[in-house]
């Protein structure tokens, strides 16, 4: 697809020879240096900050915070730059959401997966929703636009997003024939199991908490205990072992139902392939999905499914499944008995299957489609003014972006920071980049002081980028629960021309 375009693959040292596969003619792979330390190293960093800060005095507080605030700036000034302008890139696709690497004036595009942080946020830990929620507001704002794995999601992001619906449109996962239709033939994995074919359900998952196992179990219990399902048939659940396994073991065996429960572990794909091309069903009680891919690899094997009414999953499975409310463990079980006993249903579900798998295989399909928004991003207008990197509550974090539109006469970007008094640094220092190289000397103000700075803009448009240094995260420093990483906060910013006509980037105008 595409011969005549340069496809430049930005990966970090833990994926680079793994994505050797797509090594084409007009594809590149780049490492980017210092992507795979950094992205791993300061969200550890910050989780221990946020643990021992409580417990160490104000003095060594400060004197600690100052050497992360150091060694957080060397870790992220390695990424830094202007990256894409100096590979000349006409277009920035960001296909796990977060725009990392956005430049203003470039074209980006970014797939949203889902927004379960804002429906279970008690599923998270609080670090890991502010991180998400951060990924989702730097997508929604800085993407010139939006894909979306569903209409369920994208329904969610103009919901949780405000976001004009134009700006995002659907275009679904078509993947679904991963498993090999010979998987069926492999019994090995079975036998090491002590299974029978067509004699258990299977649930392909992990054990996180929205895969709701809990009331999969109570279901499954329900079903035994009244005889809907005969005592040769077991339930298994494959999954990484780990704390939530074990305790989903112990459950089992509390309930009395833990010999017809088997935990096989993580499995490779030849394995679990097998397993479900072998099984009686697919039971899928998620409560949440922003897609439901194993819904559609299940009706590929020819396996009858049972899933949740619930999220994305109705959308995906329509009629080739049955339906149930993941919250009601009487549903569940009932469907689990349907899937093992009801022989004209199995097959009515094995045949609609079969019409969704071909509705969702087609790969091809889904490159059109992102081919054609990528089209459609690449034409929009760019000469407009841009600010990025300012939260809605007027605080930056340790770049500013700014971009200006071409606009005739002399002009100047003027600025007006604020930095409270109660900063844990005593100075801050903002220099100016373009091209990625110092623009000036740096310039420097103290905490509990406002400072105005403005910088000559070329004519026919200009783009430039402001970091502030040194960032802390309140958080850490033992100032609220914020874990946001944060300089000072912006209280204006304008384009002034020579005529004294004064265009407001922020706060009428500004993407965080």
């Amino acid at each position: 697809m595409a011969p005549d375009t340069r496809f430049i693959l930005l990966t970090q040292a833990a994926s680079h020879e793994e994505l050797a596969a797509l090594d084409r003619p007009n594809v590149e792979r780049r490492m980017v240096i210092g992507a795979a330390q950094a992205s791993s190293v300061r969200p550890r960093l910050r989780r221990i900050a946020s643990r021992i800060t409580p417990l160490i005095g104000g003095r060594l507080r400060r004197v600690l915070g100052r050497a992360g605030y150091l060694l957080n700036r060397n870790l992220k000034r390695r990424g830094a730059g202007t990256l894409l302008r100096d590979l000349e890139v006409d277009l920035l696709f960001c296909p796990f959401t977060a725009p990392t690497y956005y430049e203003p004036g470039i074209p980006t595009v970014c797939t949203i997966y889902d927004l379960q942080y804002k429906t279970y946020p008690e599923f998270f830990a609080p670090e890991d929703v502010a991180h998400r929620s951060q990924t989702f507001t730097d997508a929604s704002r800085r993407a010139t636009a939006l894909a979306a794995i569903s209409d369920y999601s994208r329904h969610s992001a103009i919901t949780h997003g405000e976001l004009d619906p134009s700006r995002i449109r659907t275009i679904h996962l078509r993947m679904a024939q991963r498993i090999a239709p010979e998987s069926g033939q492999n019994t090995e994995v079975l036998n090491n199991l002590g299974l029978t074919r067509r004699q258990y359900l299977i649930y392909p998952a992990n054990f996180w908490k929205h895969k709701n196992h809990e009331m999969l179990l109570t279901a499954f219990g329900m079903a035994c205990a009244d005889g809907r399902l005969s005592t040769d048939i077991k339930l298994v659940c494959t999954g990484a072992p780990g704390p939530r396994q074990e305790w989903l073991k112990s459950a089992a065996h509390g309930m009395n139902i833990g010999d017809r429960v088997i935990f096989p572990g993580y499995l490779p794909g030849a394995e679990l392939s097998a397993l479900i091309s072998n099984c009686s069903g697919v039971v899928f009680p998620s409560l949440y999905e922003g897609f439901g891919l194993p819904v559609l690899e299940a009706m590929a094997a020819g396996v009858p499914v049972a899933c949740s009414n619930t999220t994305s999953l109705p959308e995906v499975a329509a009629d080739a499944a049955i339906l149930f409310d993941p919250r009601i463990p009487s549903a569940m079980a009932a469907a689990m008995s349907s899937l093992v006993h009801d022989d004209a249903l199995r097959a009515r579900l094995v045949e609609a299957g079969r019409a969704r798998v071909a509705e969702f295989s087609d790969s091809k399909r889904m490159a059109d489609e992102y081919w054609t928004l990528f089209q459609d991003a690449m034409g929009q207008p760019r000469n407009e003014n841009l600010l990025t990197g300012v939260h809605a509550d007027g605080w930056l974090g340790d770049s500013l972006k700014v971009q200006t539109a071409p606009l005739a006469g002399v002009q100047k970007v003027e600025l007006r920071f604020m930095a409270p008094d109660w900063l844990p640094q005593r100075t801050l220092t903002v220099q100016a980049f373009r091209e990625g190289k110092p623009n000036g000397a740096p310039i420097k103000f103290k905490r509990g002081s406002e400072t105005v700075i403005s910088w000559p803009i070329k004519h026919d448009g200009d783009h430039f980028e402001l970091r502030l240094t040194p960032t802390f995260v309140p958080q850490s420093c033992g100032l609220g629960g914020d874990q946001r990483e944060l300089t000072v906060m912006l209280e204006r910013c304008s384009i002034l021309s020579g005529d004294s006509t004064r265009i407001e980037l922020y706060p009428q105008k500004a993407m965080a």
